[in-house]
């Protein structure tokens, strides 16, 4: 978790501060320092995590000055620290003169939210703050970002650091390939690895050719994302890339066929589960093993009875998507699938 080498929760230090654009490693990180502390304490009674803005200054140092129970330390995650105003940074800038020696109080800044561009701006806004040095200057701070500086050269090592994880190689090419195919976003690329991992189950070394055979190229990213992002019941950001993908020129009747594809196959794909494991299903529908285990957390998400009248609604969608009245109404095609993903998600 730390730069310092940590053992133990003892180890510890009374306050952490940790930022930075690349949310996905502040992620990994945040994982690692959980995993150490619940194989130490229990927690269910020793960890909090509150979002500051909800939670203010008071109530994050009440969590922090708690004392653990039937363990060493607590520990206290508090996400957003940024959006909290310069007064109550400052409260928190009070505790830290004294902190509460048995616990872990760990202050988050990530940005940019998914879908934003990253604003190295807003890095620096966080480092002039009171609260940011004054962890600079008795705790730790953690920072995740890549950088301009020689930003390709590190993603294309995190890629092969990926791999190496997963007991795999890659080969340059293959390498090289991967990045013009997916981008530089860390998520997509961990999520693209670990598709071209199980379907090279029984391959050491990864070639341009199963790249090729399993990654979506970028351009054609957002929509794929979109559809898992609605079969996910994620509704912010189902509505966020709809309408970015529409003003992109994407076809609305192609992303219903897309939509409808999916909910098909996670229907399908719900039916047999009980009674086939996944390989069997991949091996009976034809496709990737990865996609079965993606459809079967997705099915988890809807009952069959739900997942019967939602047909209905592709069905009404239908016919006004291709109803010859609206058919050039791009704006009229468009509320229609926000309509249907509003019921889909709930």
């Amino acid at each position: 978790m730390a730069q310092k080498r940590v053992n133990s929760i003892d180890d510890l230090e009374s306050v952490y501060y940790m930022y930075g654009d690349e949310d996905l490693l502040m992620e990994e990180s945040l994982k690692r320092l959980r995993n150490l502390f619940s194989g130490e304490a229990d927690a269910d009674f020793n960890l909090e995590v509150l979002d500051a803005a909800e939670a203010g200054a008071e109530l994050i140092i009440d969590s922090a000055q708690t004392l653990p129970m039937m363990a060493a330390r607590r520990l206290v995650i508090v996400r957003d620290v940024d959006k909290l105003s310069k007064k109550e940074q400052d409260i928190l800038v009070s505790y830290l003169e004294s902190p509460n020696p048995e616990t872990t109080l760990v202050l988050i800044s990530r940005f940019p939210q998914p879908g934003m561009t990253k604003d190295a701006s807003k890095i620096k806004r966080v480092e002039s703050s009171p609260l940011f040095k004054k962890v600079k200057a008795d705790g730790e701070v953690l920072k995740f970002s890549m950088g301009r500086q020689g930003r390709q050269q590190k993603i294309g090592e995190w890629v092969d650091d990926e791999f190496k994880k997963r007991g795999k190689r890659t080969l340059k090419p293959a390498r090289d390939l991967l990045l013009e195919m997916v981008g530089r976003e860390l998520r997509d690329l961990e999520d693209a690895v670990e598709r071209i991992c199980l379907f090279a189950a029984d391959d050491d070394v990864i070639s341009v050719e199963v790249v090729r055979r399993v990654v979506i190229p970028s351009g054609e990213q957002g929509i794929f994302e979109l559809i898992d992002a609605v079969a996910d019941r994620r509704r912010d950001i189902s509505l966020y890339m709809l309408n970015r993908l529409i003003r992109q020129g994407e076809s609305p009747q192609r992303i219903f066929g897309l939509l409808l594809r999916q909910f098909r196959l996670v229907a399908r794909i719900k039916a047999l589960a009980p009674e086939r494991d996944s390989g069997a299903i991949a091996s009976d529908l034809g496709i990737p093993p990865f996609v079965v285990g993606k459809c079967i957390k997705q099915s988890r998400r809807f009952s069959a009875y739900s997942l019967r009248d939602l047909f209905g609604e592709f069905k009404s969608a239908q016919l006004e998507l291709y109803s010859s009245g609206y058919l050039e109404d791009k704006e009229y095609r468009c509320s229609v699938l926000e309509n249907l993903i509003f019921k889909i998600v709930g």
